[in-house]
Order: structure tokens, then sequence, then C-alpha cells
């Protein structure tokens, strides 16, 4: 019996080079739930205040919840696409940024939720999306 191998940053980075260029690092990795961390030491995604613009912050939501959907699947090699998104700022995110996406509802149009939150834990917006899951045409 064949294992499939287990899903890391960099076999993340190597599919998804989007994410690689922002830097995006997981510390989980899990069909029900994913951690992204996105860091802001550089200072390339701030905003006006110092804070982390609203784009970086929906783009590692973004992948967040990609990942998440493609491994709820049970197919690593899917394809996903965002059908529908939709973020709530509660408040700005001052240094590195934690996306944790978790499948709200699984299927052909799998919902998933995700919470941003900053370097103390506090809520900084909650996103949730709508993400379909395709074989690639590799299978």
């Amino acid at each position: 019996m064949n294992a499939t191998p287990p899903i890391t940053t960099g076999t993340i980075h190597h599919l998804v080079p989007f994410a690689r260029h922002l830097g995006v690092t997981f510390s989980t990795i899990d069909p029900d739930r994913v951690v992204a961390h996105l860091s802001s030491e550089s200072g390339d995604f701030a905003t006006i205040g110092g804070g982390v613009h609203g784009g970086a912050l929906m783009a590692l939501a973004d992948i967040a919840a990609a990942v998440v959907a493609v491994l709820a699947s049970g197919d690593p090699t899917a394809a996903p696409a965002t059908m529908q998104s939709s973020t709530n700022f509660l408040r700005p995110v001052v240094g590195a940024a934690t996306a944790e996406a978790r499948i709200t509802r699984a299927g052909r149009s799998t919902v998933v939720d995700v919470e941003l939150t900053d370097p103390a834990g506090e809520l900084c917006a909650l996103v949730r999306q709508i993400v379909t899951v395709r074989p690639t045409a590799q299978q």
C-alpha cells in the first residue's frame, strides 16, 4: 500500500508559489484544520498606521482555506478555486498574522471559516469562503 506523503510547508510552497512569495508558513496542516502564518517583520505588508494590509490578510486566509478544502476532499492533488469570499475586519493586525481555517461544510462547494488573529491571539478578522475542489487533469 502506498502512503500519501505528508503535506508540509515546502509541499504547499511548491504547489502554490504565491504562498512562498508571501512567506506563508504552516504550523498545522490537517484535513479539518489548517493554521497558517504571515510574518510582518520586514514591514512589506504594512499599511497606514503600521497594520498589516487587508489584502495581505485576505491572501493569507484564502491560502489557508484552499489548503484545508483540498485536504478535506481527500485528494491532495485536487485544484481549489475560491467561488466566494466574505471578510469582516474587526480590528487591525499589528505584527504577524495567524489564520486558522476550519471546514464548516464539506462537499463540491466547501464552506470554510477562517479566523485571523494578531500576535496576542486577539481576533482581528473573520473570513468565510466557498471553495470548489476539482480533480486535476494529472489523474
